[in-house]
């Protein structure tokens, strides 16, 4: 028995005791865990993390949470985590535990395609060819307008994001981003469930995708808690198998010691500055993954088969 998993089980266990009248199932749910998945715990680098995610998701089970009742915040400040990184990790943990799986037998698989924004991005790529990209300041109204006109079409977001950056807003920077993705999340959701599917092969869906792995590149380069990254490049891989945008190479650069997307793409960018040398790439992300198929091992196989 390792030390994380007799640190999970007593967090488990003392908080149960505290707020949840010594209920036996999140007890449960980590041996559970531990049967399905036992490298998940051995390889925590945050073992309290893992504790409050099970039992937040305990908590969502039973309709404990949220208004009115435990928050991922309050578990947050009991655990000393984010209360973000408790949501991300939920994701994962819940996969391991059967229930997503379980979720997919019994009902209909949740595929989100958007709708056609077309006024909207064709503004966006007429910006993208005028002067006016030369010019930081008319470069954020213009942008700043776009996302005014649909607040849903999320290519301005990240864009702005750069100006802001390049206008040296670091404040306002960081808002935008967050701001991206918490829509583009509120978009696809569904009752708490990211989408099984999210095809890059629909054009409708690109910006969202886009704006999901740009944010995802955000957290990994600034926050500490690299889970969060990687939780949220997981779940792009999970619902768009083919990985069109590269999240597989991202996942693996996290779990190698990689501190961000620009660190591990220094290695394979190509003589003569036109991109990333793709068979280097895939050599090291092949060679790379065998060390971590308990996590990417499952898109491997789906690989072989096909």
């Amino acid at each position: 028995m390792s030390q994380n998993y007799k640190t999970i089980e007593h967090q488990i266990r003392k908080y149960s005791f505290e707020f949840l009248k010594v209920s036996p199932e999140p007890l449960l749910m980590f041996e559970k865990l531990n049967d399905n998945n036992p490298q998940m715990i051995l390889d925590a680098q945050k073992p309290n993390l893992l504790a409050a995610s099970i039992i937040y998701i305990y908590l969502k089970r039973n309709n404990l949470n949220g208004r009115g009742g435990i928050t991922a915040k309050d578990l947050g400040q009991y655990f000393g985590v984010k209360a973000s990184a408790i949501s991300q990790k939920t994701f994962d943990v819940e996969f391991w535990l059967g229930g997503k799986m379980a979720y997919l037998r019994e009902s209909k698989v949740y595929e989100f395609i958007d709708e056609d924004r077309f006024q909207v991005n064709e503004m966006y790529f007429e910006f993208l060819e005028s002067p006016v990209q030369d010019d930081i300041k008319q470069s954020i109204k213009s942008l700043k307008s776009m996302i005014k006109k649909d607040a849903n079409f999320f290519d301005p977001y990240i864009t702005l994001h750069e100006y802001y950056l390049m206008d040296r807003d670091f404040k306002s920077a960081i808002n935008i981003i967050e701001l991206g993705f918490k829509k583009a999340i509120d978009l696809i959701d569904n009752d708490g469930r990211f989408p099984d599917v999210l095809n890059w092969g629909f054009i409708e869906n690109r910006h969202i995708i886009r704006m999901i792995f740009n944010f995802a590149m955000f957290v990994w380069a600034n926050d500490e808690d690299k889970e969060i990254a990687l939780n949220i490049f997981m779940e792009l891989l999970k619902s768009n198998h083919n990985d069109n945008i590269g999240a597989r190479y991202s996942i693996v650069a996290i779990l190698e010691g990689f501190n961000s997307q620009e660190e591990y793409e220094e290695q394979f960018e190509s003589e003569n500055g036109m991109g990333l040398e793709y068979e280097a790439l895939e050599k090291w992300f092949y060679e790379s993954a065998q060390k971590h198929l308990d996590v990417i091992g499952w898109w491997l196989n789906l690989d072989e088969k096909e």
